[in-house]
Formats: C-alpha cells, sequence, structure tokens
C-alpha cells in the first residue's frame, strides 16, 4: 500500500465541506452564487483527484506493477480506467454493485460515486463493455441509459440471480454465462455493497439482497481461470464503523482474493491442487 498523499486529504475536506452545501440543496444550486461555487469547487477538485489518481497509476503502470485501488466512495477509481486502458488497451469492466453508478450526476456532483460507471463508459474510449452483477438498486434514467448501450451492456439483477438459484440452477453456470460476456482483458471493480449487507452492514448505501463472499469469489476465479486478463481492480465503500471489525475483516479478505487471482490471471502464481 502505498501511503496516503495529504493533499487528496486537503482536497477531501475542501470538497466535503462544499458538497454537503449542494446535498443540502438537493443539488439545486439555481442562481445562489454561494452554492453555484460550492458546486464549481466540489466539481473541480473530483477532476483534480481524477488526475492525481491517473498520473500515479500511469506511474505505477510504467514501473511494471499492477493496480488495484482501495477506496473511498466508487467514484475514485477513474483515473485508473483511463491509465489502464492506455497501458492494455481495450477491456471490460466486471462491475460488482447493488446500485448502476449511471446517472449522468447526482445531487449535482457531476463525478458522484452514482455516476462513476456512466462517466467511464461515455468518456473512456478504451472501455468497450460493462458486465454488472449484483444490481437491486437503480433508476429510470439508469435504465435507460443501459439500453442505449445495447451489447455494450450486459447487466445480471440480482433478483434474477437469486431466481435461479432458487430453481436450483448451479452458480457455477450462471457464473460461467456471466464471464463468457466479458472481454480478453478485464478490470475487475467492486463495490462492497454489491454483497449480502450482513457482510458489509456499515457500507453507506446498503440494499437487501445481494451476494455470498464464496459467490463473488468464484466468480472473479471462473474470469482468471477461462483464460482473461484481469488488469487491476478497485475495491471501493468498505465503511468499518461501531464496535466491530467485521466490514474491515470482510473487505481485507475480499482484497486478498482479488489481488491473488489478479495474479494467477498474469501468470504470476500458480493454483495447487
Amino acid at each position: 500500500m502505498r501511503k496516503e498523499a495529504a493533499i487528496v486529504r486537503s482536497w477531501n475536506r475542501t470538497a466535503k465541506s462544499a458538497a454537503q452545501k449542494v446535498i443540502k440543496a438537493r443539488g439545486q444550486a439555481g442562481s445562489k452564487k454561494e452554492l453555484k461555487k460550492s458546486l464549481e469547487t466540489a466539481n473541480r477538485l473530483g477532476d483534480a483527484l481524477n488526475d492525481w489518481v491517473y498520473g500515479e497509476t500511469k506511474t505505477l503502470l510504467s514501473a511494471g506493477k499492477i493496480v488495484g485501488v482501495v477506496g473511498g466512495d466508487h467514484s475514485v477509481p477513474y483515473g485508473a480506467y483511463r491509465a489502464v486502458g492506455e497501458a492494455h488497451g481495450p477491456f471490460s469492466l466486471l462491475h460488482f454493485d447493488a446500485h448502476s453508478d449511471t446517472r449522468a450526476s447526482y445531487q449535482g456532483l457531476t463525478w458522484s460515486h452514482a455516476s462513476i460507471m456512466r462517466n467511464a463508459l461515455t468518456t473512456i474510449p478504451h472501455i468497450t463493455r460493462i458486465t454488472q452483477v449484483g444490481i437491486r438498486d437503480y433508476c429510470e434514467e439508469e435504465h435507460d441509459f443501459l439500453k442505449t448501450l445495447g451489447p455494450r451492456a450486459s447487466v445480471f439483477f440480482d433478483h434474477v440471480l437469486a431466481a435461479r438459484r432458487f430453481a436450483g440452477k448451479p452458480w457455477d453456470e450462471t457464473a460461467s454465462e456471466i464471464v463468457a460476456t466479458l472481454s480478453e482483458k478485464v478490470w475487475v471493480s467492486f463495490d462492497i455493497d454489491a454483497l449480502d449487507p450482513k457482510l458489509c452492514p456499515h457500507t453507506g448505501t446498503p440494499v437487501p439482497g445481494g451476494l455470498d463472499f464464496n459467490e463473488a469469489v468464484r466468480l472473479i476465479a471462473l474470469t482468471a481461470r477461462s483464460g482473461r486478463t484481469i488488469v487491476g481492480f478497485d475495491l471501493v465503500e468498505v465503511a468499518p464503523g461501531g464496535r466491530s471489525d467485521w466490514d474491515a475483516n470482510v473487505g481485507m479478505r475480499l482484497l486478498y482474493k482479488l489481488a491473488t487471482w489478479t495474479f494467477l490471471s498474469r501468470g504470476l502464481c500458480a493454483l495447487r491442487g
């Protein structure tokens, strides 16, 4: 893990203060100068963070490193997607999430966690397609946007995955169908709230339903075993809280699995047994 950057912490304090004012006004800055200034500040610092993550990722990739981004909210990895596309060429996103994250903006904020996938798909040409898994909380705007993507988007809604389980369909069969939608190179974007909330109770926007830990890991494993290359990953929205280390425990173990299967897909480790 790289050390936390003081400049990012400073941006966070300033952007948080500005964003809270906009959110309180429900994203409607209107003609109010103070609110417009706050909105501009939050969006400008979102741009700055994107550029910073892009630069850091590019430096690491140039040094022959594999990059995993640990959030923070889901807006964080945008800059890494840009850098990975330039380094590796076309790739697809394997997106684990309870939410679609394809709003044009959220609460007035362009670089919102609820807009990351729309921003990525519309502004980063190297991302050829997206496969979403576990989606169970989305709006009409997002539904319509995904429809415009046509074959570029495959969405495996949580209620459909649950129905298949109830009907006795093996998870490996469903997971193999999901893997088949991916291109040769894959970035895994994992929002912890894709999991059942019992595994991440303190995450910011938990939603009933979701994947079991082993189901998620099995899907990542099958992606690596399929011969596809995992070019990088992000793990976001992990929020340890209260008197329990449970969220951190689950997040740490998922991070370990993401790293291990990424290494295997790159030929940097081998399976035993």
